[in-house]
């Protein structure tokens, strides 16, 4: 896992089971020299695949228009 995934699983792990917003996470991550929007998106998806390998409920979890989140285990 590259070291952004690494970042971004962290920050999720970290407010489990809240939401991070799309642009605190691109704060938190870049700083100031945030990306363009595909650029966190990417790295999402890779790292649902490297987190959701093999499992039948998906953890990583896209909040539409708002952010990302862990889905809690209860769910």
């Amino acid at each position: 896992m590259t070291p952004v995934r690494r970042q971004l699983l962290e920050v999720l792990m970290r407010r489990s089971p809240g939401l991070v917003r799309r642009e605190e996470l691109e704060t938190l991550i870049w700083n100031d020299r945030v990306p363009d929007n595909d650029v966190l998106r990417s790295h999402m998806h890779m790292l649902r695949k490297a987190v959701d390998a093999g499992c039948e409920r998906k953890l990583v979890v896209t909040v539409a228009g708002s952010g990302y989140r862990l889905s809690a285990s209860d769910e």
